[in-house]
């Protein structure tokens, strides 16, 4: 949705000598007319002015040396709404009241690069939904409040002599012709490009490791080899390296268990030499006459006690008798056990030896193990390669949101198509000549004329128009008020007055102001009325300055018709 500012009105007043200048503007054409050097195109810059620009504030310094203050009284067309804002610059200080009669206070924005203005320059840029931005040599940055105002503004000095040049302070920008065309035809920001510029160095830095890696699997003999190897062998190594590994896990089984009846049969003999001590106590120490083999005592003579001594005896023959038997037994099991382990580990030893003598077309499996480590490397790339891959397109997919280098150059071909067709048109209805070459009428390529004189200012008056009818066909770009200072040049004569006149008359844009200036002294052949009644009709406004007769006449003595908006202005310059 395009954003549109309306001029309602300008104040300028200066209350150290207590003079005023106020008009109104129209929806339509705005004449500012009267005597050279009477101030019209003061009133013009102090318009830029009121909205922070300090590019013309030279022009400014015998005005501003009176202590003025300048307010806009504006309506601004936001998605079909209307709201209402009144902007007021005095020296380095602009106050904006919005529709909610809320104020902000920008000080010290007389410097471009202060704080205070680059902060009221994200305040326009989010108002008119303005994103461009510029390349200098610190980098790329948000474009200066002149270049939201440049497409609509001609200058008197400069503007109609030079395209693109009625600020001064856009010439170092990098690229600046073709960065503002495109920002202003809606075919590519800045960002965009900077977006894509970095997708397409990720592709490209995907696209060198790919082949890098590539290059690495191809001219890798070790590698190649190895891969060789790995597809000539790996089914039979597989099969060997399984049945060695089946024939190591049966023979950790066989030593494990040998272990375990190792540890069995140390504990019977530990046991049985126990016994056997337990055994010879037995016979020397009879109950009722031997001692005790830990005290003094007696062993007790109680028939009790004499049977449960020889019963014990021959508990401990049966249990020596049976742990013989069981060590016996063991043993004979260890043995056996030992020699299925020897043969066990003869087992795996041939198999080793037949893996390794194993070959087929003179690859043996040893190689086959030797050259594994390049196998993983050979995955490791191929893994690598297949993930950069993967990586790639989906970049690739992300590029493809972005406008090609020939999509813009079509899309540039279009706009410029649509700008000669009206250029064309325009200098037709001007009596300018027939511009042959491309560079003179190409839009991307126009930078002069090979015109001089009036010739050269009405060709730069039909760029301009055909220019501003460009930009309506360009969804979401904000629209100003369309100002034309001083749009005769000194040595134009009537009949070329009349034609420019005439040309703005029919063309000038219906969606938005227009706001120009020309000189007229009623003293001196006054052509004012006429232009009202016979060119300009029911479509002018007209504005006069210093009564059409006097010089630097911009501001007269204070008669008190506006001292309820003076005394409003105050106010507001005094909201903390």
């Amino acid at each position: 949705m395009k954003t549109t500012l309306d001029i309602n009105s300008i104040l300028v007043y200066s209350e150290e000598n207590n003079k005023f200048f106020q008009t109104e503007f129209k929806d339509k054409l705005n004449v500012i007319y009267g005597k050279n050097t009477a101030g019209k195109s003061t009133l013009i810059q102090l318009i830029l002015f009121a909205f922070g620009i300090n590019d013309n504030k030279i022009k400014l310094t015998e005005i501003l040396a009176e202590q003025i203050f300048v307010r806009l009284d504006c309506t601004i067309k936001k998605e079909q709404e209307e709201k209402k804002y009144v902007f007021i610059r005095q020296d380095e200080t602009l106050l904006i009241k919005d529709e909610n009669e809320k104020v902000l206070r920008f000080n010290g924005i007389s410097s471009d690069n202060s704080a205070e203005h680059v902060k009221l320059k994200k305040y326009f840029n989010n108002l008119f939904n303005f994103n461009l931005l510029l390349e200098s040599n610190s980098g790329i940055s948000e474009a200066p409040i002149e270049s939201i105002f440049l497409p609509y503004y001609v200058s008197q000095e400069v503007g109609w002599v030079y395209l693109r040049k009625s600020f001064s302070n856009l010439n170092f920008y990098k690229n600046f012709k073709e960065d503002f065309l495109d920002y202003y035809l809606g075919i590519e920001n800045i960002i965009d490009r900077e977006e894509k510029r970095k997708i397409e160095k990720e592709i490209n830095r995907l696209q060198q490791q790919i082949r890098f890696y590539t290059d690495v699997k191809k001219e890798n003999q070790d590698l190649k080899l190895a891969n060789v190897i790995d597809q000539t062998l790996e089914g039979k190594a597989n099969e060997l390296i399984s049945n060695i590994s089946e024939k190591k896990n049966k023979l950790l089984d066989l030593e494990n268990t040998y272990v375990s009846d190792s540890n069995k049969l140390t504990f019977l003999n530990q046991r049985l030499s126990v016994v056997s001590k337990v055994k010879r106590n037995h016979k020397n120490q009879e109950p009722g006459k031997d001692h005790c083999p830990t005290c003094t005592q007696i062993l007790p003579s109680k028939i009790e006690d004499v049977y449960s001594f020889f019963q014990e005896e021959n508990d401990t023959i049966n249990l020596q008798r049976d742990l013989k038997d069981k060590i016996k037994k063991l043993q004979s099991r260890l043995n056996s056990l030992n020699k299925k382990i020897e043969s066990h580990r003869f087992d795996i030893k041939s198999s080793y030896l037949t893996f390794n003598k194993y070959s087929e077309n003179g690859l043996t499996l040893e190689r086959y193990l030797d050259s594994k480590a390049n196998i993983q490397l050979f995955e490791i790339l191929t893994k690598q390669i297949g993930q950069l891959t993967i990586d790639l397109e989906s970049e690739k997919e992300k590029l493809k949101e972005y406008k090609t280098d020939e999509e813009i150059l079509i899309e540039r071909g279009k706009k410029s198509k649509i700008f000669k067709d009206k250029y064309f048109t325009y200098n037709a209805s001007l009596g300018l000549p027939s511009l042959d070459e491309e560079r003179f009428y190409q839009l991307y390529e126009i930078s002069s004329f090979p015109l001089q004189g009036v010739q050269l200012h009405l060709a730069v008056l039909s760029y301009h128009f055909a220019f501003n009818y460009l930009l309506t066909k360009t969804s979401d770009i904000h629209r100003l008020p369309f100002i034309l200072d001083s749009v005769f040049k000194e040595d134009i004569e009537q009949g070329n007055k009349n034609k420019i006149l005439r040309f703005i008359n029919e063309n000038f844009p219906k969606d938005t102001q227009t706001i120009l200036s020309i000189a007229d002294d009623k003293n001196v052949d006054s052509k004012i009325e006429e232009y009202k009644n016979e060119i300009f009709k029911d479509n002018a406004h007209i504005i006069c300055i210093g009564n059409g007769t006097e010089e630097k006449a911009l501001l007269k003595d204070n008669d008190d018709s506006q001292k309820e908006l003076i005394e409003n202005s105050f106010e507001i310059l005094e909201t903390i």
